[in-house]
């Protein structure tokens, strides 16, 4: 995107650790995953975190 007059908004890990967690986060109720859903949403935008995720999203404004 470097070539195109662009800004970068977010580059975000759109899954996380899920995938790693998958049966967890699928045996979650409503309580807990609420919780989790706080800890990715806090974490995804992390340099660190945008690495292990399976899927991310590179948001531009034009």
């Amino acid at each position: 995107m470097s070539v195109f007059p662009t800004t970068r908004l977010h580059y975000v890990a759109s899954d996380g650790c899920s995938r790693l967690l998958r049966e967890a986060v699928d045996k979650m109720d409503n309580d807990i995953f609420e919780l989790f859903l706080k800890y990715h949403f806090s974490t995804c935008e992390r340099e660190d975190m945008v690495g292990i995720t399976s899927n991310s999203l590179d948001i531009f404004r034009k």
